[in-house]
Parts: structure tokens; sequence; C-alpha cells
């Protein structure tokens, strides 16, 4: 697991990133970080079934719809219960980077990451450490 510094220098310089559970409830900490990250110049793409659009951006209902390469790094807001059955589709898209937000911790999807050669962070948000 890499430390936020680690991360944040592999985001700071790949602007493309997935964020899978993002919510187009304002009040939600997805929305807020999706914001973010676009007022910071990133490229978002959403990853949620239930929606067409959020923050302006059209929504793939997993993963699964994304190819190899249109993503820098993905970002996760679920449960950790939900994260193995993301395992193949992470790995098959091959990120720089899966930053696994505040909670979202899961030790047999870590080692699939470290097994697939995947850098990860788990249990920290980039809008929090970035600020710091």
């Amino acid at each position: 697991m890499l430390s936020a510094t680690d991360a944040l220098d592999i985001i700071y310089n790949n602007k493309s990133v997935a964020i899978v559970g993002l919510s187009p409830k304002t009040d939600r900490p997805s929305y807020k970080v999706g914001s973010f990250l676009q007022e910071k110049g990133y490229t978002i793409t959403p990853v949620n079934p239930g929606c067409a659009e959020v923050l302006g951006q059209s929504c793939a209902a997993s993963l699964g719809d994304l190819q190899p390469g249109s993503v820098d790094w993905i970002d996760l807001f679920v449960n950790p219960v939900r994260l193995m059955p993301l395992v193949d589709d992470i790995i098959r898209l091959s990120p720089k980077l899966v930053w696994c937000q505040i909670g979202v911790v899961n030790d047999e999807f870590n080692q699939k990451l470290d097994e697939a050669g995947i850098s990860y962070i788990a249990d920290k948000c980039p809008k929090i450490e970035w600020n710091q």
C-alpha cells in the first residue's frame, strides 16, 4: 500500500479518473470529491448504474464498460464487501493507482491488487490529503 504522499504524486500527474459510486447528491462525500477533482482540472468518469449523468459527465454503469487506457486511476466509494466483484475489471483496466476512500478497506482485495502489480491506497481521501 502506498503512502498518501506517493499516491498524491501519482494523481498530480494523471488527470483522468473513474469514480466508482459517484453520487449526484451534493451532500455526499463522493460528489464533493468529484467536484473538487473537476475544479483541479481532472477529467472524471462517473461509475454509477443508477444515474445517466453526474457532475455534467455521462455515467458508466460499471467498470466493465470502460476500456483499458481510458482512465489513469480509479477512486472507489463503495462498501468494502463490494470490492472483490470489481477486482477483475480493475486488473483489466490496469490503472496507475486505485484509491480506496475512508472506510473502504478489504485485505483480500488489496492482496489481489498487489499480485497484479497495481498500486493502491486505502482508508484515505484525496481531497483531505491534498489539503494537508
